[in-house]
């Protein structure tokens, strides 16, 4: 079977997919907008991944944020059509609605498969009424859709009239991501995830004072891994905070390095204001570590509340510092929460299980054909 991936070749996902599908034997070649760092490359050609570069780099001025320089993502449409005619996949399977989606539905090849990620279908359709016009367009030419989450799943359904999709996680490799023995004379919270906005690293902070200043809790510490549009601002809060002795940010850690920070972590935390999944929180949770996370989006799937962790609202910093508290005074219930945790994944978020899920879809397309 032969896979064409539409998919940013330096996201950790497009990675773990590509190599993933690569060693059951499915024949992948990877369409990317933009040039895979070094250290990437390396990981594909290990496994004789080919990817087809538009090398857009140079063309476009900010990823995060709409501007006119994105228009330049149609100029890679005549390298596709011509990579489509050499190669001749047996299906087109885009990653991520509005980039590599509209790049698919351009393509008019069948069949075409979507998988949606997040801000695809959470953010690109309320900048303005033709990208939502745009956004209908591309779900409504796939001939699959497939979500990472129920509840974005739901929204896709209810808002583009798509009657049944497949919920196909960003499953866990429970054999990489693993406990160790931690630090047990230090309590350290800890979160994985971009430092923007809506990622909750300000309401962290605020509780972090709560914690250090109003409880007098001392022996404790704050791990932020990530980067950002936010890292300086958050920085700069931190001190003014008076938390320098308390809160490391360790800015972006490479993927195959980041299970060293879940294996440090007590306790992890994402109280995003919208999260389409919540992957770091499973990492987490594989290598024993229970989470405090918001009820919002797709976290509540991976969350359990007084099961895996805590659940508490979005933008409560106050509610985050006591939910801390209370796994600090007890360490027999963070232990059995971690536990509960780990075993979770196994039976829910393997990613061998989602592997072979995403294969089954593959031939059932095929036969579709």
């Amino acid at each position: 079977m032969k896979i064409l991936l539409l998919s940013d070749a330096n996201s950790s996902h497009t990675v773990k997919w590509a190599l993933s599908l690569n060693k059951q034997g499915v024949n992948i070649l990877l369409f990317s907008l933009f040039k895979p760092n070094q250290e990437i490359q390396k990981r594909y050609d290990e496994f004789g991944i080919t990817i087809v570069e538009a090398n857009l780099q140079s063309k476009i001025s900010e990823l995060r944020r709409p501007n006119l320089s994105k228009l330049n993502y149609i100029l890679s449409l005549r390298l596709l059509k011509k990579t489509i005619a050499l190669y001749q996949p047996d299906i087109l399977h885009a990653h991520y609605a509005s980039s590599y989606g509209v790049l698919g539905y351009l393509s008019r090849f069948r069949p075409f498969l979507l998988s949606v990620w997040g801000s695809d279908i959470y953010d690109f359709p309320e900048k303005s009424i033709i990208n939502k016009w745009l956004l209908k367009r591309v779900i409504n030419s796939a001939d699959k859709i497939c979500s990472t989450s129920k509840a974005m799943g739901n929204i896709v359904s209810q808002e583009y009239g798509i009657p049944k999709l497949e919920i196909i996680p960003f499953g866990i490799d429970i054999h990489y991501f693993k406990p160790v023995g931690g630090n047990q004379d230090q309590f350290i919270v800890g979160t994985v995830k971009s430092i923007e906005k809506h990622n909750g690293i300000d309401c962290l902070l605020d509780a972090a004072k709560i914690i250090i200043h109003d409880f007098k809790i001392n022996n404790i510490k704050f791990l932020i891994v990530g980067d950002g549009t936010e890292l300086e601002k958050m920085k700069i809060k931190s001190s003014e905070l008076s938390l320098d002795n308390f809160v490391n940010f360790e800015g972006f850690i490479s993927p195959e390095n980041v299970v060293e920070y879940y294996q440090k972590m007590s306790i992890f935390i994402s109280v995003s204001t919208r999260e389409s999944f919540g992957v770091s929180i499973l990492e987490a949770a594989s290598c024993q570590v229970p989470a405090i996370t918001s009820n919002v989006g797709g976290l509540p799937e991976v969350n359990k509340h007084n099961e895996t962790g805590l659940v508490i609202p979005p933008e409560s910093p106050k509610e985050l510092a006591y939910a801390i508290k209370k796994l600090y005074n007890n360490n027999a219930l963070k232990n059995t929460m971690g536990k509960n945790a780990r075993n979770r994944v196994k039976e829910k978020f393997n990613w061998n299980n989602n592997v072979q899920k995403m294969i089954t879809v593959y031939n059932q397309a095929t036969n579709n054909k």
